[in-house]
């Protein structure tokens, strides 16, 4: 499933010998696995600098874009149902702000859970695939899940750029608080699992 290879070496009265060779292109990484409506997506931890609860009560409207106070600045929010497309009813009471950061920007992504860190193997899309912007690749979560794993910087550069642009979404996925003085911490830098 990884495009790997084995091989295996006997000698009479020795042993045997395997070797497992994995493609290059093949990158081990922890991540962020979040939820949103029925589906399931992988965010490198690298790009993630906190998540928190989301106050719906502190989000307000700056130039037709979504954005909440965070630590006496504005975040900029993206929900990435409505970026992607994602049909289905919400499920959950509340929903969590995922901050994403390249360089001096900043974007929340509004999920509907996370599920933890986890280490992941990201595999590059195919052809078909290649060219949507938002993914960076594929990697299955040993749960028998196969998930996406986004591309925080396209995301944000695409999010932010639309937005002065007066446009919307980036692409449906393919199928497969933050208060404004005080910030109710689910996990900074590296979120803390939720608990089983």
């Amino acid at each position: 499933r990884l495009g790997g290879v084995i091989d295996l070496h006997s000698e009479v009265g020795i042993g045997t010998k395997f070797t497992l060779t994995l493609p290059i292109t093949l990158a081990i990484l922890s991540a962020l696995v979040l939820r949103v409506r029925e589906q399931t997506f992988a965010i490198p931890l690298n790009v993630v600098q906190e998540a928190l609860f989301l106050d719906e009560a502190a989000v307000r409207q700056v130039e037709g874009r979504e954005v909440v106070t965070l630590r006496g600045g504005s975040l900029p929010l993206v929900r990435l149902e409505r970026l992607f497309r994602i049909e289905g009813e919400r499920t959950v009471a509340r929903s969590y702000v995922v901050v994403t950061a390249l360089a001096h920007r900043r974007l929340g992504l509004v999920v509907d859970g996370l599920e933890g860190q986890q280490d992941i193997i990201t595999k590059p899309l195919g052809k078909s695939l290649a060219k949507v912007r938002g993914f960076s690749g594929a990697t299955d979560l040993g749960d028998q899940r196969v998930v996406l794993v986004l591309d925080a910087p396209a995301i944000l550069e695409e999010v932010l750029e639309s937005a002065e642009r007066g446009k919307g979404a980036v692409a449906r996925a393919p199928s497969s608080d933050a208060t404004p003085s005080s910030p109710r911490r689910c996990g900074r830098g590296a979120p803390s699992r939720p608990g089983r």
